[in-house]
């Protein structure tokens, strides 16, 4: 079986060196083709052999005298037709950074600056996410794009029956009348919704049959209750945002129907404290550990009915929604103030305002004497 490849562009022969030793040295199973100049890349990466390998490019940004002097680089051109046609991370190792301010903060670009560790490093990050397969998740054809065709598929086709599909079309037929651009794209609108939804449910089940027919619990890593929301809201239930002034975190609890209708003038929101010293020590405590964490995650005496716990992640430290902190601000003040910071997934948002909901719904009585009402207890077993 032919190996990954790995795409180097550098003109300087010691740097290519060092790449080309690390890659022996720490035994990572893969091919580099070391590229000098921009024609070489271009003549690599033309070849259909090594473009179906290719798993990640290594850039540095300054190949040539002209583009030492120009500052205009090739390798700007390599690496956004990669980003925007493949899915593979691309290292741009580079002195010169500074000059290069695209793809800030995409997450499967890393930009590293020239050292004396740069290029171990770079070959460690390689190593590992080789060792744990993360180069064929989201690769053009990788296993991603398998599987998400074989579950959709799958997915879609037990949401009709008999002639539900012919009833859909017609539905959408009518309520677009002559309007024939306007069915078409209704119509795939619809029928895409229905196969991302049903995909979505089935994927994020708490429970999965294998192919032995067995049912598995799946559990999930706590970096997937957060995502980094992409639609065009600039606010959504279950979004977190920092006070730009005081670093205080928040999550949005405006119910979803007013935000998805732009129905509100004021945001409602509940504060997030972050995690204080003696939590953490509870969970790095050897003896605790798992089990404090497993405490504040399912809700006992340690969270109370007043707080949900949120736990920490690589993108977010996580920490406590304090339900006594309910508030309000109006939309205009909340822009200039607060800074998006990450969402909750939607089963953690369902969550969090489920327990608000509880909170806010407590009724309580006044105080029973016990006492006095067992004697009727007593009195009713005589």
């Amino acid at each position: 079986m032919e190996k990954d490849v790995a795409i180097l562009l550098e003109d300087e022969q010691v740097i290519r060196d060092g790449f080309n030793q690390l890659f022996s040295d720490l035994e990572i199973d893969m091919d580099i083709i070391s590229c000098i100049k921009p024609e070489e890349y271009e003549d690599a990466i033309s070849k259909k052999d090594i473009r179906d390998r290719l798993k990640v490019l290594i850039m540095d940004l300054s190949n040539t005298l002209s583009e030492a002097t120009s500052q205009k680089y090739k390798a700007t051109e390599y690496i956004k037709k990669e980003y925007d046609e493949n899915r593979i991370p691309i290292f741009i190792h580079s002195g010169n950074l500074e000059h290069y301010k695209e793809l800030e903060d995409q997450g499967t670009v890393f930009k590293i600056e020239k050292s004396k560790t740069s290029i171990q490093s770079i070959c460690e990050d390689i190593k590992l996410m080789k060792e744990s397969d993360f180069f064929n998740v989201f690769c053009n054809n990788g296993s991603l794009d398998q599987k998400v065709m074989t579950e959709l598929h799958k997915a879609f086709i037990n949401q009709f029956k008999n002639f539900e599909i012919k009833e859909i079309i017609n539905s959408i037929k009518d309520s677009t009348g002559e309007n024939h651009d306007k069915f078409k794209e209704r119509s795939k609108e619809i029928f895409e919704r229905i196969a991302i939804k049903s995909l979505y449910a089935n994927w994020m089940s708490a429970k999965f049959t294998v192919e032995d027919e067995s049912i598995v619990e799946r559990k999930l890593n706590s970096i997937e209750h957060y995502y980094r929301r992409t639609s065009s809201f600039d606010f959504w239930t279950g979004d977190v945002f920092i006070d730009l002034t005081t670093q205080e975190m928040c999550v949005v609890v405006t119910p979803r129907c007013n935000v998805g209708h732009n129905n509100f003038d004021e945001l409602l929101l509940c504060k997030v404290f972050r995690i204080n010293d003696e939590v953490k020590s509870e969970f790095l405590n050897i003896k605790k550990g798992v089990d404090a964490l497993k405490k504040y995650v399912t809700d006992d005496k340690k969270v109370g009915e007043r707080h949900r716990f949120l736990p920490p992640t690589p993108q977010f430290t996580g920490g406590m929604v304090d339900y006594k902190t309910v508030y309000s601000i109006d939309v205009n003040s909340f822009k200039i103030k607060y800074s998006y910071f990450i969402t909750l997934s939607d089963e953690l948002t369902n969550d969090v305002v489920r327990k608000l909901g509880s909170y806010l719904m407590r009724g309580g009585i006044s105080e029973t004497d016990f006492n006095e009402s067992l004697f009727y207890i007593k009195s009713s077993a005589d």
